[in-house]
């Protein structure tokens, strides 16, 4: 299927206003996260508003809220494209989410209620019975700002998002070497919050965080050593 079809595919299955700038940054998001629109690739402005149906102004104005994430970059005259992340960049981002998940986590312990390591509990079932990628990235990301949630910290939380929006657009190829021993570290980030330990939850979370961040730098060696083989080759 070629990108233009599966972009206007994925519109439709996405609900909300296609005119909302909002809405249209959600639809290129998942399709940057999908690899319908690649990594270093020209946004063809006039290409994606007559796929979606929309007008120039507001998928412009979704390409600035892009951008502001961090997903795509204005080269003057050539106009957008997709950013790239490169290893550098994904080191310093996970040293940041580290940074402020575990100082949230800490805020946040003590108003963590039953019902919310209940609620958490589900959705780790839901997370391990997921087959979608991205429906996984989402519910991983609800776990995790639950229990933050009581922090109340709501400018921490959104830097956090825009931080996990930067590193998720690798989720469709990177979750497969993570998952298994993801979800694992996920059951003892809870068992330990569901213990009331304090430390330990913090110190599970920063071996989960630590690990990610590890395995995401090493799937991303071999990667660049597949395609500069692939080059020479």
């Amino acid at each position: 299927m070629d990108e233009s079809r599966e972009l206007e595919e994925l519109a439709g299955r996405i609900s909300g206003d296609i005119s909302a700038p909002h809405h249209i940054a959600n639809v290129l998001r998942e399709a940057i996260y999908r690899g319908i629109l690649g990594e270093g690739k020209p946004l063809h402005q006039s290409q994606i508003a007559a796929r979606l149906g929309v007008s120039p102004i507001p998928l412009r104005e979704a390409l600035r809220l892009l951008e502001t994430e961090g997903l795509v970059e204005f080269r003057g005259y050539r106009g957008a494209f997709v950013t790239e992340l490169s290893l550098e960049e994904a080191r310093e981002l996970y040293e940041m989410v580290a940074a402020l998940e575990t100082s949230l986590m800490r805020t946040a312990f003590p108003g963590i209620t039953r019902r919310t390591i209940d609620e958490a509990g589900r959705i780790l079932t839901r997370m391990e019975a997921e087959e979608d990628c991205i429906r996984w990235r989402d519910l991983n990301f609800h776990f995790h700002t639950l229990l933050y949630e009581p922090a109340d910290r709501p400018l921490t939380l959104d830097m956090v998002s825009r931080l996990r929006q930067k590193t998720d657009r690798t989720i469709r190829t990177h979750l497969d070497s993570m998952r298994k021993e993801s979800e694992l570290q996920h059951r003892n980030i809870l068992e330990a919050v569901a213990a009331v330990d304090l430390e330990r939850s913090v110190s599970a979370l920063a071996h989960h965080l630590a690990y990610t961040s590890s395995d995401l730098q090493s799937w991303m060696r071999s990667e660049q050593g597949r395609r500069k083989g692939h080059r020479l080759g």
